[in-house]
């Protein structure tokens, strides 16, 4: 398994806090490698790839997040050159406010995604 995020919330990354949980679910810790460079979705897929290969891990993976989030990762996955297949994690229940700042933030992000796929944008 590959615990991916670099994002820091609180002071413990995103990586770090998904290898504690999944610990604690049982997983043994050396099966559980790091990832904690990347700083968004774009990042966490090609991090993810390079760990892929080093490790000689599979050419398919599934990725976990959430499920208003899954279309986008899928396509960052993707475009690394991953067959990725989708496990998406039941978001809590928002207000519509929360669901409308979340498609928005996803549109946005992933104008910028298809960007730096055609290398307008270096992030």
């Amino acid at each position: 398994m590959i615990a991916s995020g670099g994002v820091l919330w609180h002071g413990v990354s995103e990586a770090d806090a998904l290898c504690r949980e999944l610990v604690a679910q049982g997983v043994p810790r050396v099966a559980i490698v790091l990832e904690a460079r990347s700083g968004s979705t774009r990042q966490n897929a090609r991090f993810v790839a390079e760990l892929v290969r080093k490790h000689k891990l599979g050419p398919r993976l599934a990725v976990v997040t959430c499920d208003w989030h899954m279309a986008r990762a899928l396509r960052c996955f993707e475009s690394v050159g991953l067959d990725a297949i989708a496990l998406p994690a039941p978001s809590p229940r928002v207000s519509a406010l929360g669901r409308l700042r979340r498609s928005t933030r996803e549109t946005i992000s992933g104008w910028v995604d298809r960007a730096a796929l055609r290398g307008l944008s270096a992030r």
